[in-house]
């Protein structure tokens, strides 16, 4: 079974310049270069055009004095034209069309644009809960191009962590997807399984676990297919996308989390989408792309949520 490609927000072109992360004068070099640009966040979110295109400014448009953006400075990464820095902490701000989530517009972003932010966004998060040492509880300071926090009182260093979760399109015998709606989701609003990995346990474990704990169905362990697998840092989630065939139809729901769960034949997810009874997650999700490969051709926009 080929993987999916180009999973939106999985997508980038542009080198991430690890290598210069070392270099404690990065920022001074590369904040006085022309070719130097800088992505600046607002509460998680990225400044975008009418066109849906992500804005990036130079460092002469930002109002901070160089202290204080060594305070708030990630290193994104390098291509042949440009530098790329994101101002994490919503030190400062800039005149925007719009600020939005790439949870919305993240297919719509060109493969440079939606890896580069993909990356802001998930260091934003990560500096804007790691200001503490958790070993000792001092502060810590932002180190390794932003990509590392340091604490001066025990000597200690902090990277970013990633929390893997599964995402699976279940199908049964006949090639029905499974799918299920969350307590808190609206009427309508439905999506394939998916879950953390816990501690000591494979994706694949974990596919087998969630699918039965979520919707009392059996999956077969050796009918698992990896199809690829796209950030989701919302805060912090790697989501791994699998293909897995039922072993048995019969749902029990775990009411403390599930609304709904349903079996769909090709012909009762038409009707239902077409209908609107059934909205899909957006272009931006694995889970769309997961729904789409098991239906075999692409899928109508006007069918996911809006």
């Amino acid at each position: 079974m080929e993987m999916i490609a180009d999973l939106p927000l999985a997508r980038f072109d542009t080198d991430r310049a690890a290598a210069m992360r070392a270099d404690e004068q990065w920022l001074e070099r590369v904040w006085h270069a022309d070719n130097t640009r800088v992505l600046v966040l607002s509460e998680g979110n990225v400044p975008v055009t009418d066109d849906v295109s992500l804005i990036w400014v130079k460092p002469e448009a930002i109002d901070l004095d160089l202290r204080v953006v060594a305070e708030c400075a990630v290193m994104l990464g390098v291509d042949a034209q440009h530098s790329y820095v994101a101002l994490v902490g919503d030190r400062v701000t800039v005149d925007a069309v719009s600020w939005v989530s790439l949870r919305g517009i993240g297919a719509q972003l060109s493969a440079r644009d939606v890896g580069l932010a993909i990356a802001a966004v998930a260091m934003n998060s990560w500096h804007g809960t790691h200001s503490y040492c958790p070993r000792c509880g001092n502060p810590t300071v932002i180190t390794q191009a932003g990509w590392a926090r340091h604490c001066k009182h025990d000597n200690s260093d902090h990277y970013p962590r990633t929390e893997p979760a599964m995402i699976a399109a279940v199908n049964d015998a006949d090639d029905r997807i499974l799918l299920g709606r969350r307590n808190e989701w609206p009427e309508g609003w439905f999506s394939t399984l998916a879950g953390f990995v816990e501690a000591g346990e494979s994706v694949e474990a974990c596919v087998v676990r969630e699918v039965f704990e979520e919707a009392g169905i059996r999956v077969a362990p050796d009918s698992l297919r990896y199809l690829g697998s796209q950030p989701w840092p919302f805060p912090a989630s790697l989501m791994l996308g699998y293909r897995a065939t039922a072993t048995s139809t019969d749902i029990e729901r775990e009411e403390a989390e599930m609304a709904e769960v349903r079996w769909y034949s090709r012909d009762e997810f038409d009707s239902a989408c077409t209908t609107e009874a059934l909205r899909l997650p957006n272009n931006s999700t694995i889970a769309f792309h997961l729904i789409q490969h098991w239906y075999g051709k692409p899928i109508p926009l006007e069918w996911t949520r809006k």
